[in-house]
């Protein structure tokens, strides 16, 4: 046999075929391994950890609880009806059950109303209706303020108890919560793309596990964010949106993250054997300004000038007088200058939108929504988020925003998102409630779920209907506005808040809940100009509640307004007896008493008022000369003297202690005094008159 003439030829298959072999060993011997973590019930952290927060120990969702019929029951954990409606499902699943969980947020929820009218309850009354052959079980577990990286967590309990499907409706709160990304965000991104990877094994769980138990490594010391048990949003320990700022990259991994959270709750839907139905989520376009604007970064001043006055213009053109077409000049020119100006975007949309220029005004809704510094509607990116992750993990997807553009298109002739749909920034009304649970109901009879009667979609829907609507009663729905309407005016919208109060009051006005949307149209009807028209509102809230010093004050105040001082005190007296160290009713006490010349009451309330609020100068300048009146001389000079460190250029403060000089002999500090305030203010006639009182005297005879 001839031999080969190139023994390295002869060599390097040889060299490859063990390097192959070598490999495909090992590759066997972790799918080996895999298969027996999986055998032994290991599952991967991606399932098991959020690899950006920890969690503190919650308590669970459902607990157990024997039921009268000697039937056990998981049912809604007491401490957690703050956020959730009450349920309730047997332990045990009986035989041919399908059991649906239905998460998300408020919308979820059933806001403004409860979960009869959610759309979880339009779907359990569409069940129950349309196929009698099998039993159906549809749990409502959406949670008030819930973003998606707790939605998964929940996950976690809930494929304890037997799951079908679970109905995922997210989006609205991923920016609720104050969190960072630190941790994540020191690490290059192929490494982090790469651990997110391998944390999808068990076999990389199981040593990332026992190498944190021998390090003690917690969660706490690992970088991640850590979250309180229960939601602790933003908004509920701030004053409002003006405690958010522009943040781009937090706004880029929020939303990675959102990602991340949709996948993991795929995954863990997956792992029991149950079924995802994600949701696009619609947000309120047309009919809800943005929380909070500001410039675009990197803009000169010249530029934040002129587009500042090019909104007001536009917007007085607008709202004013109508004039949409030089509005829509100004608006659209200002736009250019600041692109990213949030409340420009949506004044601009609304003029194009006047002029029936539905695509641009489409556009520029959709701008001022993601360009919204207090995002709490869900950002356009997020439908894309929400298709792709179904698409990656093989779940089903309903593309809701596309269902509501077309009932819209049909309705109003164009596409833009808003009301009758919307209640508010995010929250439908309940007919809407009812295409999303139709559309839940007929994924399920494309999977062979549900076998609907013949007759379903006319009579049986009718049922449906008429159903669902008769537990939304008047009052039931007044509540639902009440509850809007303080949302909004918290939120700084408070025309957007009166208007939503008047249609609650016309269905609920007697409930504790309509004392404050009396009030808000109360004020807003003085903002019109129109006081009297408030006065009956804010008596109809004072009739309701007797005892609420918000509503004595405000009732005081109009009346002071009004003239009539003798109402107004005994309003502000009542008010403050109830909330003694209310700055502003102390306030308005001080200043009352002032101007009727009761200078040692009024000292009295602007002393508690100076000490809560040591930097209010107006305050401190009438506490002395309330001092200097009452005949408290020193305590005055000291006041006096504050005021003037503060604000050397004070007239009235100099004239004061021009005053003092006097009463004490000091005739010629008096004089410097007296002269110093007329050089400040020439039209103050106190320190004149009193400059040529000692100046005369002074002359010789």
């Amino acid at each position: 046999m001839k031999k080969s003439s190139n023994p390295k030829a002869d060599k390097k298959p040889g060299i490859w075929a063990n390097i192959l072999l070598a490999l495909g060993s090992l590759l066997i011997f972790l799918l080996l391994l895999e298969g027996v973590f999986a055998l032994a019930g290991v599952r991967p952290l991606s399932l098991t950890e959020d690899p950006y927060m920890g969690f503190a120990s919650e308590q669970p969702l459902f607990i157990k609880k024997m039921g009268p019929d000697g039937v056990e029951r998981y049912e809604t954990n007491p401490v957690k009806l703050s956020h959730f409606n009450p349920q309730s499902f047997p332990v045990k699943k009986a035989p041919g059950t399908y059991r649906i969980f239905c998460l998300g947020g408020s919308t979820t929820y059933g806001h403004p109303y409860r979960d009869t009218t959610s759309y979880s309850g339009w779907l359990r009354e569409m069940l129950a209706e349309a196929d009698s052959s099998r039993h159906f079980e549809v749990i409502n577990c959406g949670g008030i303020s819930y973003a998606s990286y707790r939605e998964a967590q929940l996950v976690e309990e809930l494929i304890q108890y037997q799951p079908d499907l679970f109905v995922i409706y997210a989006g609205h709160n991923e920016f609720l919560e104050e969190r960072t990304y630190r941790g994540a965000r020191n690490l290059p991104r192929w490494m982090r793309e790469t651990s997110s990877l391998l944390d999808r094994t068990r076999t990389y769980s199981v040593i990332r596990r026992v190498l944190r138990t021998i390090s003690g490594k917690t969660d706490a010391s690992s970088g991640k964010t850590q979250m309180a048990a229960e939601e602790d949003n933003v908004l509920g320990r701030s004053i409002g949106p003006t405690s958010y700022t522009r943040n781009d990259t937090l706004k880029q991994e929020v939303l990675e993250h959102f990602a991340l959270s949709l996948r993991r709750i795929a995954g863990l839907s997956q792992s029991v054997g149950a079924r995802t139905l994600f949701f696009s989520t619609p947000s309120n376009e047309k009919d809800c300004s943005p929380f909070k604007s500001e410039p675009t970064p990197d803009i000169s001043p010249e530029q934040r000038d002129s587009a500042a006055a090019l909104l007001v213009r536009g917007r007085q053109l607008l709202e004013d007088s109508g004039e949409s077409g030089h509005a829509w000049t100004d608006l659209s020119a200002a736009v250019q200058l600041d692109p990213r100006n949030a409340e420009i975007l949506y004044q601009a949309g609304k003029a194009a939108f006047a002029l029936k220029r539905y695509p641009e005004a489409k556009v520029l809704f959709d701008s001022a929504l993601d360009e919204d510094i207090c995002p709490l509607r869900a950002l356009i990116p997020m439908r894309d988020i929400v298709r792709k992750a179904a698409e990656e993990t093989h779940s089903g997807y309903v593309d809701f925003v596309d269902t509501l553009e077309q009932k819209t298109l049909r309705d109003q002739g164009h596409n833009i998102l808003g009301e009758p749909d919307f209640l508010d920034h995010v929250h439908l009304c309940v007919p809407d409630y009812g295409i999303l649970a139709h559309a839940i109901f007929e994924d399920l009879i494309r999977r062979g779920e549900v076998h609907p009667a013949p007759d379903f979609e006319t009579a049986g829907m009718e049922r449906v209907r008429a159903n669902v609507m008769a537990r939304l009663t008047p009052s039931e729905e007044g509540l639902g506005l009440h509850n809007i309407a303080k949302v909004l005016n918290w939120a700084g919208k408070q025309e957007d808040a009166a208007r939503i109060a008047a249609r609650g009051l016309a269905l609920d006005s007697t409930s504790l809940e309509s004392i404050w949307s009396s009030l808000y149209v109360g004020a807003s009807l003085e903002r019109h100009g129109k006081p009297l028209e408030a006065l009956p509102h804010y008596e109809r809230a004072l009739r309701l509640d007797s005892n609420n010093s918000e509503t004595r004050r405000i009732l005081g105040e109009a009346l002071l307004r009004l003239g009539n001082l003798g109402e107004a005190e005994q309003n502000l007296n009542a008010a403050a007896e109830l909330d003694p160290q209310n700055i502003e009713i102390q306030t308005q006490l001080g200043y009352l008493d002032f101007s009727q010349q009761r200078y040692l009451q009024a000292s009295a309330h602007l002393r508690i008022v100076a000490g809560m609020s040591p930097d209010n100068m107006r305050v401190a300048g009438m506490l002395a000369a309330s001092l200097l009146e009452s005949g408290q001389l020193a305590e005055a000079e000291t006041d006096f003297k504050n005021v003037l460190q503060n604000n050397p250029n004070d007239a009235n403060a100099w004239y004061g202690l021009g005053l003092i000089a006097e009463h004490g002999g000091r005739t010629s500090e008096a004089i410097q005094d007296y002269a110093r305030s007329s050089q400040l203010d020439p039209n103050f006639a106190g320190p004149r008159e009193a400059l040529n009182r000692l100046l005369k005297g002074t002359q010789p005879q």
